[in-house]
C-alpha cells in the first residue's frame, strides 16, 4: 500500500512539472545583478532581459543589488524562493571568486545555484587617466616601480574579476599597486574620469563607452589576440607581460537557486537561448566589443569548475579576501 502511494505521489510530481512550466510566468522575472547600473554586468543584463521577456511573454526586470563585489546580489538569489522569478545575471566572479574568498559568503555556487545558459564573454581593458601622463605600458612600468604602492587600481569591488586580474598584473610585472575597491564598476569609472584614481581595469562595453574621450588612455587588453573595436591597442603580450591572456577571460551566464523545477529551467534556458540569437542582441554584443558564447548548463558548470580551481592559487598566494 505505502509502495503505491509513494508511486502516486511520484506520478503527480512529475505531472505537475509540465503544468507549472506551461504557466510560467505568469508575472514579471526580476533578474539580480550584483552591480551598480552603469557597469559592463548591468548593461549586458538589460539586453538580455529586454530579449528573454520577449519570449516569455512577460517582464525580465533588472534588480540591482550592489555591495561585496557581487556577494549581496548572489546571497539573494540563493536565498530566493525557488520559483523561477527571482534569477540571478552572474559575473563569473560571484560563481567562482567570491565563494572562496570570503567565510561569509553564504553559498556555495555548486550547492546552492543551477546554471541556465552562458551568454557572454569579454577581454578586460586597463585604462589609465590621462592626468597621470602615462602614454604606454612602459611608462607605467616604469613610474610604479620608481614609486611602489603609490599608483592606484579601481576595481568593481574586492574579489571581483577586475581586482583579481589587477593582482595577476602586479604578480606579472612585480609592481606593487595599491588596491582601491568600489561597489560596481561604474562608480570607479566615475572617479577614474575624476581623478580620484589612476588606473583600472575595465570591461569592453565600458572601454569602448571611454575610447577617443579626453580623460583616458587605454593601454593594452587581456586575451590572445586584440580586440577588434580596439585593433590599435597592443595585448598584454604584445607589450611584453606574459600571464594574461584568454585566461583572464571575464563571462557572464544566467543562474538560479537550485531548488527551481526542472520544467521552469528549461522555459528559461529557452528564452535564453531564442534571446541569444536575437538579431537585435547580437547586434548589441557586437557594439560593446562582447564575444556571444551561448553554452549550456553542462558546459557552464564545467567553466564554473575549472575557473574556481585556476583561481585559487592566485588567492592563496595573494592573500585575496572578500573583505
Amino acid at each position: 500500500m505505502l509502495k503505491f502511494v509513494l508511486m502516486s505521489l511520484c506520478a503527480a510530481a512529475i505531472g505537475v512539472q509540465p503544468a507549472v512550466a506551461q504557466s510560467y510566468p505568469d508575472k514579471p522575472v526580476k533578474m539580480v545583478v550584483g552591480f551598480a547600473p552603469g557597469g559592463p554586468t548591468d548593461i549586458l543584463a538589460r539586453v538580455v532581459a529586454t530579449a528573454m521577456g520577449k519570449t516569455l511573454g512577460n517582464s525580465v526586470i533588472v534588480d540591482n543589488k550592489a555591495g561585496g563585489g557581487g556577494l549581496l546580489g548572489a546571497q539573494s538569489v540563493a536565498k530566493a524562493a525557488p520559483d523561477g522569478y527571482t534569477i540571478l545575471f552572474a559575473g563569473d566572479g560571484q560563481l567562482t571568486l567570491l565563494p572562496q574568498l570570503s567565510n561569509k559568503a553564504g553559498y556555495e555556487t555548486q550547492r546552492d545555484f543551477a546554471p541556465i545558459r552562458m551568454v557572454a564573454g569579454q577581454s578586460n581593458v586597463l585604462m589609465v587617466n590621462k592626468a597621470t601622463g602615462i602614454s604606454d605600458m612602459a611608462t607605467l612600468i616604469a613610474r610604479a616601480k620608481a614609486s611602489p604602492g603609490q599608483l592606484t587600481y579601481g576595481s568593481a569591488g574586492n574579489g571581483t574579476p577586475t581586482h583579481l586580474v589587477g593582482a595577476l598584473f602586479e604578480n606579472a610585472t612585480g609592481l606593487s599597486l595599491l588596491h582601491v575597491p568600489y561597489k560596481g564598476a561604474g562608480p570607479a569609472m566615475t572617479d577614474l574620469i575624476g581623478g580620484q584614481i589612476d588606473m583600472m581595469f575595465v570591461g569592453m562595453p565600458v572601454a569602448l563607452q571611454q575610447a577617443g574621450r579626453d580623460q583616458v588612455t587605454i593601454l593594452a587588453v587581456t586575451g590572445n589576440k586584440r580586440a577588434v573595436k580596439l585593433a590599435n591597442v597592443p595585448t598584454f603580450t604584445q607589450a611584453g607581460i606574459k600571464g594574461l591572456g584568454d585566461e583572464t577571460a571575464v563571462w557572464w551566464a544566467v543562474m538560479v537557486p537550485a531548488g527551481v523545477p526542472q520544467a521552469i529551467r528549461s522555459r528559461l534556458d529557452a528564452a535564453v537561448k531564442e534571446a541569444l540569437n536575437s538579431p537585435e542582441l547580437r547586434k548589441s554584443f557586437t557594439a560593446q566589443g562582447v564575444e556571444l558564447l551561448d553554452q549550456d548548463a553542462t558546459t557552464t558548470s564545467q567553466w564554473i569548475e575549472r575557473d574556481r580551481a585556476r583561481w585559487a592559487t592566485l588567492i592563496k598566494n595573494k592573500k585575496i579576501t572578500a573583505e
